[in-house]
C-alpha cells in the first residue's frame, strides 16, 4: 500500500514541476513542488496549505472481492486567499488555475509503481492507476476559497 501512495505522490509532484514550476512549497528548508501528503508532514505551514495540493488518504479496500486488485481513496485539498490578502480579488482565478493544473497532472492516469524507500526508486513491476478527480463546489473559510477533489487509486499489493 505504501508504495502505491508514494508512487502517486511522487508522480503528481514530478508532473506539477513541469506544468507549473513556480507552484512550490518550502518545508524544512527544502523547496519542492507544491504537492504534499498530510500524513507524511510533521507540520504544514498555513501559507503553504493555501496554494498547494494536500493529499489525504480516506479509505481502502479490495476493488473486487475475489481479486487482489486494491483501492485507496484520496482527497486532494487546495485553495487560495488571492495574491492580495486584503482585497482577495483574484482568488477565484488562482483556484481555477489550480483546477486546471490538477487535471493536467492527473494525466495520464497511471504510473509505474516504485519502492521509494531506497535512494534510487526501484520499479515493482506493476502500475498504479486512478480515476479522474471529482471536484466539489468551492467553499469559503475566513476569506480563503477552498476546493476538495476526490479520486480512487487502484494497485496490486506487493508480493501478490
Amino acid at each position: 500500500m505504501q508504495a502505491a501512495k508514494d508512487t502517486f505522490l511522487k508522480t503528481l509532484a514530478q508532473r506539477l514541476a513541469v506544468v507549473n514550476p513556480a507552484r512550490t512549497i518550502t518545508m524544512d528548508g527544502v523547496t519542492r513542488p507544491a504537492v504534499a501528503t498530510v500524513e507524511n508532514e510533521v507540520q504544514l505551514p498555513v501559507q503553504d496549505e493555501l496554494e498547494a495540493f494536500l493529499l489525504s488518504w480516506e479509505g481502502a479496500g479490495r476493488a473486487i472481492p475475489e481479486a487482489s486488485l486494491m483501492y485507496l481513496d484520496c482527497k486532494i485539498s487546495y485553495g487560495s486567499q488571492g495574491s492580495d490578502a486584503m482585497l482577495r480579488r483574484d482568488r477565484g482565478r488562482i483556484l481555477t488555475a489550480m483546477d486546471g493544473e490538477l487535471m493536467q497532472i492527473c494525466h495520464p492516469r497511471c504510473a509505474a509503481k516504485c519502492d521509494y524507500t531506497e535512494t534510487l526508486p526501484t520499479a515493482l513491476g506493476t502500475n498504479v492507476f486512478w480515476t479522474l478527480p471529482v471536484m466539489e463546489a468551492p467553499s469559503e473559510s475566513e476569506g480563503v476559497l477552498l476546493r476538495t477533489a476526490t479520486m480512487r487509486l487502484f494497485y496490486f499489493p506487493e508480493g501478490v
